[in-house]
């Protein structure tokens, strides 16, 4: 599995290649596999493959229970009805911040096997669909923000950060003291 591109890659901020079903650029199975592995093992609720450093317009997301891979997607029509809440990006661990976007929107992509598809998402799913869409044409949900919000965000982060290392340390220390006793090792992560 590839590792996860962090904030700094300019990869987030370059508008991703079309997929291409008749010459593919990688296999759109393995891809999609790929994505979902890496969402899952980063407890995401979506991802893209930009994210992962492949410089292609496909995002994977969960939807209803399950997943989807968005191959090429586009945004058809936003609702002008709007939700306002607290927003994450993998790529940027532990900044989150409100965004206004839009609550229903309608979608037009392709799938895994390159049918295209049809879809109208509301409320949480519209969100991350759009985040993840975001990422295809280059844009951060940094862009969506002020620089007061992004500062305040950027110390909680720094606050998230240190308790995330106590934390692991502790559990290392913890882990290497059951150890000694002579009881098996558990894995912390």
């Amino acid at each position: 599995m590839r590792d996860l591109v962090l904030e700094n890659d300019p990869i987030l901020s370059k508008s991703g290649q079309m997929f291409d079903f008749n010459n593919p650029q990688e296999d759109p199975i393995k891809l999609t596999e790929e994505l979902l592995d890496a969402m899952v093992k980063y407890e995401g609720m979506g991802l893209s493959a930009c994210q992962i450093g492949v410089d292609l317009r496909v995002f994977v997301m969960r939807f209803n229970g399950d997943a989807i891979a968005c191959f090429n997607p586009r945004i058809d029509h936003y609702s002008e009805e709007t939700t306002y809440t607290r927003e994450g990006c993998l790529s940027y661990p532990g900044l989150f911040f409100p965004i206004t976007r839009a609550q229903g929107i309608n979608t037009t992509y392709s799938n895994k096997e390159g049918d295209e598809m049809s879809g109208s998402f509301i409320d949480i799913s519209a969100k991350v669909f759009q985040h993840e869409y975001d990422h295809m044409i280059g844009k951060v949900y940094l862009e969506y923000a002020s620089g007061y919000m992004i500062r305040n965000a950027r110390k909680k982060q720094a606050l998230w950060k240190r308790k995330r290392k106590n934390n692991i340390h502790y559990q290392i220390i913890e882990d290497e003291s059951i150890n000694r006793g002579g009881i098996k090792q558990i894995n912390t992560r």
